[in-house]
């Protein structure tokens, strides 16, 4: 098969065979315009004369009088063996021409004007990038762990049968398959009672909090949230121009018993009660239903966010927020991205039937789709039992880690942080027992190639309560030790 020709300058060569003008000059000519003019890149390489020749249809030996031209010009030069290439420096650098006056000063560029939640969006905190690299981080799963064979399985049998119907516009709330089995996987294995027709499926859960900010909030209007909670959340809101009203999380999640005033007219509440992120506390019954009773007293809408509820080690799932509503008010937000990897994006929202329809106009205003190989990829191993049998592998392999980061934490800093056992999720966060700048410890661990976020860099209020975010679902049980001893010497460094 022959190289395609990949160069973008060409087709912009226009040349008059009857001009006055050799053909060799206008190519030079415009070639030497393209490159002056930063189209053509200094340092690029020209392509083949025969090539050339052939998109332009001209003779090769039109080519190289004009490569010869811009060569002699001092704006290419020839390698031996490699072709020709644009100089690094041009005739243009070396000298200006006489007479030509210098360019005038400039204004000062006016400053940028943002929109208030633009403003506000630039004030929050956001969450640091999580490269693979590091121990410890506490938002990936096992990568190394994932069923591959079986991925690979089912995308080689997608590709496999020509699936040409999908290469049109994308399901508008998500394949049918996928929605039957994420319905099916929801009632049978968490108690979320849904049929597939109230599923939409969406590329990522930040894009399901602005679609919802979106369709439901009006500019102004008060979100319930927690504090400490994870800030692209936050960040949704605001940026949709949301008033954010932070409440104090504990070991039991949510409490309505401590709301303040300011929210006695929230249009809505986010809410994990199971393994918030990051304190990893779920919520008792008892709070369960005071929340939804509190949200139908004022007429509010409930986003029950699924952090991780899949990858229980040590406790029984209580009812869902969803399977507990009796009012149609509870948005439920889930994904397999804690199970298998972040970069799969993909979410599904709950939706009570009234809102179906709704959802359906803003996926198709706002394009949030999910590539139909994607899901189709999913829904193949959802429906094979591929997710089941591996939530019931990892789940044995994350309680060796997190017994071993536990173990680990407790012999190297129980005189500094206080450490809680597991009972789900991939990560744990650990209390500091006395005053500390974990910003700084934290700085100091990525350096040395550990990632524990920040306590504080999660909280809205009280930001002196301080402490670190240890997760242990990406880092193999021979190396969290080694991990937890390095962040102690640093640690006692700071």
């Amino acid at each position: 098969m022959n190289a395609s020709f990949n160069y973008p300058f060409w087709n912009t060569i226009a040349l008059a065979p009857d001009g006055p003008e050799p053909l060799y000059d206008q190519i030079a000519g415009q070639i030497r315009a393209l490159v002056v003019d930063g189209a053509i890149p200094r340092g690029m390489h020209l392509p083949p004369s025969r090539k050339l020749a052939d998109e332009l249809g001209v003779s090769r030996s039109t080519i190289v009088l004009a490569y010869n031209r811009l060569k002699n010009e001092g704006y290419a030069h020839g390698r031996t063996g490699a072709g020709t290439y644009i100089e690094k420096d041009l005739p243009e650098d070396m000298h200006r021409r006489i007479g030509e006056p210098s360019p005038a000063p400039q204004p000062p560029p006016q400053p940028r004007v943002l929109a208030a939640r633009g403003c506000a969006l630039m004030g929050l905190p956001l969450p640091s990038e999580r490269e693979l690299g590091y121990d410890l981080s506490p938002l990936l799963p096992a990568l190394d762990e994932l069923p591959f064979a079986d991925i690979s399985r089912s995308t080689a049998e997608y590709w496999g049968s020509e699936p040409w119907p999908q290469f049109n516009f994308s399901e508008r709330l998500g394949l049918p398959a996928l929605r039957q089995q994420i319905a099916k996987y929801l009632g049978e294995y968490e108690g979320v009672p849904c049929r597939p027709e109230q599923i939409a499926v969406v590329a990522s859960t930040t894009q399901a909090f602005i679609l919802l900010a979106q369709l439901l909030l009006d500019p102004g209007d008060g979100v319930v949230i927690e504090d400490p909670g994870y800030p692209t959340r936050t960040a949704a809101m605001v940026a949709n121009g949301a008033r954010i009203l932070p409440q104090r999380v504990d070991l039991e999640g949510l409490c309505i018993d401590r709301f303040g005033p300011e929210t006695h007219d929230a249009r809505m509440v986010i809410a994990s009660p199971t393994n918030q992120f990051p304190y990893g506390s779920t919520m008792s019954m008892e709070r369960r239903l005071s929340l939804l009773a509190w949200a139908r007293a004022r007429n509010a809408w409930v986003i029950e966010y699924d952090y991780s509820s899949p990858i229980g080690i040590n406790r029984q799932p209580l009812a869902s927020l969803l399977s507990l509503d009796a009012d149609q008010r509870v948005i439920f937000i889930g994904n397999i991205n804690r199970i298998f990897s972040p970069s799969l994006g993909l979410t599904y929202l709950v939706l009570p039937p009234d809102l179906v329809e709704l959802f359906y106009r803003a996926k198709l205003v706002f394009s949030c789709y999910l590539p139909p190989p994607l899901q189709q990829m999913v829904a193949d191993i959802m429906g094979r039992g591929v997710l089941a049998k591996h939530v019931r592998r990892m789940r044995l392999i994350y309680r060796e880690r997190a017994t071993i980061l536990v173990d680990a934490l407790r012999q190297a800093l129980s005189d500094r942080l206080l450490i809680p056992d597991v009972t789900a999720g991939l990560h744990l966060t650990a209390h500091a027992l006395g005053p500390l700048d974990d910003a700084a410890v934290t700085n100091a661990a990525r350096q040395r190639g550990i990632d524990a976020p920040a306590l504080s860099r999660y909280r809205l209020q009280d930001r002196t309560a301080t402490g670190f975010v240890f997760g242990f679902g990406n880092t193999v049980p021979e190396r969290i030790t080694p991990a937890v001893r390095r962040f102690a010497e640093i640690m006692a460094a700071a």
